[in-house]
């Protein structure tokens, strides 16, 4: 499935603590960015000298401007050539002659966007949750297409199979779950009500006493997953996800935890290596996938009424956002 995005859509490219000194490589809408700080602000530049195509990322900054490792080209934070080394003749530019892009910090993330003029109330996305609970992120890459990685975060039912014993017991008697599906802003969500609570290691931990839990899908690709206790959100997982190209998603991937009595970074130690862990396994099963649809001649997918998200996830992704109010029952 091919997205496409909005020209000015802001996406999620890194975390800022991934942008250090030397210049950073990222993607936005398959276009390969170089970003750089200079006195505590941050530059988007297209990551290609117009010389000889050298990757900029490969430079180093010097001066407020990014310095191309082949020639020593030089350009500012607007893309304008500003030293040739070896030409005693040079000019600077007084026009962009590399592509530059807004890009902006926000809830410590990065963002870029297309150049633009239009006013769209700059939209980026960042949970209520964010401020009331403490969280940590990571950022990972998938060799897969976004749409599987989506529904993949979004699906209970592979929890059996692909993570067995963390998130729930393959061995145990199922039981009957209500999921309804709904519209939110810029996407769908579905909210499973279980009659028992999940069976792996992970809910004995933290889910005791988890009455229901939501999964979102919002455009451009934010995924959120939500555990409820009577009281507040115990849990939550929030993914943006970029899909760098045809068959690579980078993912920026923030756990918000429920303040506790215990310390919060014992918390996060204990939680970290279960989610790191589903995490490869996720991994794992969505490459051999995406392997698998090029290894071999594509066929129609089998899309049955227990894969409750697939559909609207994909409207989610073209803006095709309508009223809706499903219910339906699965077993988990």
């Amino acid at each position: 499935m091919t997205i496409y995005y909005n020209d000015d859509v802001w996406l999620v490219v890194a975390h800022v603590s991934e942008l250090k000194k030397s210049p950073l490589r990222v993607f936005y809408q398959g276009i390969p960015i170089v970003l750089f700080k200079h006195a505590n602000n941050i530059h988007a530049l297209k990551d290609q000298c117009p010389h000889r195509g050298t990757p900029l990322s490969m430079g180093c900054v010097k001066q407020g401007t990014i310095v191309c490792p082949y020639h020593g080209w030089q350009f500012d934070s607007a893309g304008k050539h500003v030293a040739m080394p070896g030409n005693p003749d040079f000019i600077e530019s007084t026009k962009t002659i590399v592509q530059s892009f807004d890009v902006a910090e926000d809830g410590g993330l990065i963002w870029v966007r297309h150049k633009t003029n239009k006013n769209n109330g700059d939209i980026r996305y960042i949970p209520n949750i964010h401020i009331s609970h403490p969280y940590i992120t990571t950022s990972k890459t998938i060799e897969a297409g976004i749409v599987d990685i989506a529904e993949n975060f979004l699906d209970p039912l592979h929890t059996h199979f692909v993570h067995p014993g963390i998130i729930r017991f393959s061995r145990v008697q199922r039981h009957n779950c209500t999921v309804s599906i709904s519209t939110v802003e810029h996407g769908y969500q579905a909210t499973y009500i279980e009659e028992k609570q999940q069976s792996g290691i992970m809910s004995k931990l933290f889910g005791q006493h988890i009455t229901k839990s939501v999964g979102r899908i919002r455009y451009p690709g934010i995924i959120e997953v939500e555990y409820y206790s009577d009281h507040a959100i115990e849990l939550a997982v929030v993914i943006y996800l970029n899909q760098e190209n045809n068959s690579r998603c980078k993912l920026i991937m923030r756990s918000y935890i429920k303040k506790k009595k215990i310390p919060f970074f014992i918390v996060a130690a204990i939680l970290t290596p279960f989610q790191y862990l589903t995490f490869l396994q996720d991994k794992h099963i969505l490459e051999a996938v995406e392997h698998s649809k090029n290894e071999l001649q594509p066929s129609p997918l089998v899309v049955t009424d227990c894969d409750v998200m697939r559909p609207y996830i994909e409207r989610a992704l073209k803006q095709d956002i309508v009223d809706v109010s499903v219910e339906k029952n699965i077993l988990l």
